[in-house]
């Protein structure tokens, strides 16, 4: 195997395919659009949604670039040596062009003559197929086809071998995995087991179907190819580590944190653990505002998530005795050092970054000082009452006092080796909302699915077409005042208005619904927000 550096690697990735007549399409924003009802860009495809269902791509139909990526789904595994926040998708597509012949041809060729990998040590599988779609005899034909032996190409079900997001493009894919000179675990062993033979390089998905929002898939009107392989993990691997932040992506910052800490990376698991949280978070965080979206931390939406990232940040920095000065000198790093030439972005929004980052640092500091105090007291009474759990009202105290989310209080408990009643915090917030929903407007009213419209048959629904059209054609299906259920509105008068289509986006995933203009025959009806109604309806709020 040849060793890369994270830039060597990400600039050999664009240019094999720009051999093969791809075009760099760059990166777009972390922060998604909202239309495909997530906060941020998880996949290096979701931005392409569109050309993938058909829509012509104006550089064409041979696309390659390196997309970074935000999920934090798995927020509490970050601390282990693979898992972070912000990672970047290493991505190619075909756009109705190529399929899954030229596509396995040129991953074994950058497997083999890029990357270095021994041809013997590399194995792939396919789909298996089940009730919604056939096994894919076809992969596994060009896999082998391609350069793979035949006895290491397996079949898998759809739980390993299908891909796609909740809703949209996807189809049967085809791992490929590195297989390490070690003997099998067991009879069943091979890839998808986690003893350690088997390592994941990367992922192609043949795209032939569109799931639709009720779960049936139909054929894609072209057949596309999307290829994602995860930066990180490919840099750790190429360069002899399974340890992500061992690779010059965080080595610079965790040998940092040692410095300031007078901790050594490995020497104490709890303390490596924050470590590397501080590490992973910080990163993402600086991603986030620097970002051309330039989000800021909030408590609603991706700004909260942004939030709860600095947040937990700050507190393992504490935790390793480090001052804000030095989280603020890490974020530098990334900034000045690691991302320089990658994310020129970043060096542009260096001052505001940094600014917002030491803003909400210091909200938090006086936060968390004063909600650990509480938090203490909260750790005695329950011990010198003999409990091991913290009540929900009193977690929810902290949250609605002291800024302490519900996912801090749970961490910070274990490590007391005490549990929190989550259920009976949802109840408490649950109170607080209800008391709060006596005073909103009936907009807020009908986001919460608590209106007027509980009444109107459940057939009635809405149908979003605004992923293809900006304009629609539609009947009116439900009309409301801000009371009631009503036949007409008069000039001047506010309501809600349903139709059967509808190209507005309803408010979801963090991005602001639409606005704009209904018309009929008999007038004009001026939309100030749109937003989502129980019952899969959609709601025109407007005058």
């Amino acid at each position: 195997m040849r060793q890369f550096t994270s830039n060597e690697l990400r600039k050999a990735w664009k240019q094999f395919y720009i051999d093969r007549g791809h075009v760099d399409v760059g990166a777009v924003s972390l922060v998604s659009d909202g239309s495909t009802g997530v906060m941020f860009n998880v996949a290096g495809m979701q931005p392409l949604m569109p050309y993938l269902l058909g829509q012509k791509h104006p550089l064409g139909t041979r696309l390659c670039n390196v997309q970074g990526c935000v999920r934090t789904n798995d927020i509490d595994s970050v601390g282990d040596k693979s898992h972070v926040t912000f990672f970047e998708m290493m991505g190619s597509w075909s756009l109705g062009d190529y399929f899954k012949k030229e596509r396995c041809q040129w991953s074994f060729e950058l497997l083999t003559q890029v990357f270095g990998f021994d041809a013997d040590h590399l194995a792939a599988t396919v789909f298996a197929g089940d009730e919604n779609a056939p096994r894919d005899e076809e992969g596994a034909q060009y896999r082998i086809a391609s350069g793979f032996k035949k006895e290491n190409v397996y079949y898998l079900p759809a739980d390993d071998n299908w891909w796609g997001l909740e809703y949209g493009p996807c189809g049967p894919d085809s791992e490929m995995f590195y297989i390490a000179d070690r003997p099998d675990c067991g009879p069943n062993c091979g890839p998808g087991c986690d003893c350690g033979k088997y390592t994941e390089l990367g992922n192609d998905v043949f795209m032939q179907y569109e799931k639709h929002h009720d779960g049936h898939l139909t054929p894609l009107k072209q057949k596309n190819v999307d290829t994602g392989w995860g930066l990180e993990r490919i840099l750790a691997f190429l360069n002899g580590t399974r340890d992500v932040y061992q690779t010059d992506l965080f080595a610079p910052v965790i040998a940092y944190i040692e410095e300031a800490s007078g901790v050594k990376y490995n020497a104490d698991e709890k303390l490596t653990r924050s470590m590397r949280i501080l590490a992973d978070h910080l990163r993402t965080g600086v991603m986030l505002i620097g970002d051309e979206a330039k989000l800021l931390p909030s408590n609603t939406g991706a700004g909260y998530i942004l939030r709860r990232l600095i947040r937990r940040a700050v507190r393992h920095g504490r935790t390793l005795n480090m001052t804000t000065e030095q989280l603020l000198h890490i974020a530098a790093m990334y900034i000045d050092e690691i991302y320089a030439e990658s994310y020129p972005l970043m060096k542009k929004n260096r001052e505001f970054i940094l600014s917002e980052l030491q803003k909400e640092i210091a909200r938090f500091e006086s936060t968390l000082e004063n909600g650990m105090k509480e938090l203490q007291k909260i750790l005695e009474q329950k011990r010198s009452e003999g409990k091991k759990e913290i009540d929900g009202k009193s977690a929810f105290y902290l949250y609605d006092t002291f800024g302490f989310p519900l996912e801090l209080t749970v961490e910070l408990a274990q490590e007391e080796n005490l549990t929190v009643d989550e259920e009976g915090f949802a109840a408490a917030m649950e109170e607080q909302k209800q008391k709060a929903r006596e005073g909103q407007n009936f907009s807020q009213k009908l986001t919460t699915a608590a209106g007027v419209f509980d009444g109107l048959d459940d057939k009635i629904t809405s149908e979003f077409v605004g992923y293809d059209a900006l304009t629609a054609e539609g009947k009116v299906v439900g009309l409301a005042s801000e009371t009631e259920l009503v036949n007409t509105l008069n000039e001047g008068e506010t309501g809600t208005l349903i139709t059967d289509v509808t190209p507005f986006y309803a408010t979801m995933g963090g991005q602001k619904g639409d606005f704009g203009v209904i018309r009929t025959e008999n007038g004009t009806f001026e939309v100030t927000e749109t937003v989502k109604i129980a019952g899969g309806r959609i709601g025109h709020v407007g005058k």
